[in-house]
């Protein structure tokens, strides 16, 4: 599914900039039998429900033109969220700043579970302040799961 993720996401990419928004990530799931392709959207001044229904018809518009897809599929389109999972590096780089969760496949000084402010990314890791202003580069290879945290 990574694949198709990575897909739709460069496929929509230009038509959601086109409306003023970030496209944020993808996901293209199966859930109850029905395949959904899940966009996550989002704007400086924050995401409306008219947003996502006007960001939604644009996609449908693309999907229905351009993907080579038998099957139907359900079509999904929301703000990140409070607790969006991170998966992919520019999601490490669009909300740098804020604070997230991290479990490492390996522990480091401060454990196997990370919670701090997204920085700086490079090298294939990113930065994370913990609350204590710990400086700790995780690398991207190194980590299990990720979101957002409040």
């Amino acid at each position: 599914m990574e694949k198709r993720d990575e897909e739709l996401y460069g496929l929509a990419l230009p038509t959601v900039e086109g409306t003023g928004f970030e496209l944020v990530g993808v996901d293209d799931v199966v859930e109850h039998g029905r395949r959904v392709f899940r966009f996550y959207i989002d704007h400086p001044r924050g995401v409306a429900v008219s947003d996502c229904a006007s960001v939604s018809r644009e996609i449908e518009y693309l999907l229905d033109a351009r993907l080579d897809f038998e099957g139907s599929y359900v079509l999904e389109v929301s703000s990140p969220g409070l607790e969006h999972p991170l998966k992919h590096e520019r999601e490490y780089e669009h909300f740098r700043g804020r604070r997230a969760r991290i479990v490492l496949h390996r522990p480091v000084e401060a454990g196997n579970v990370v919670e701090g402010v997204l920085g700086p990314i490079g090298d294939d890791g990113v930065v994370v302040t913990t609350d204590r202003g710990e400086e700790i580069r995780l690398d991207f290879e190194n980590i299990a799961r990720a979101k957002l945290a409040s």
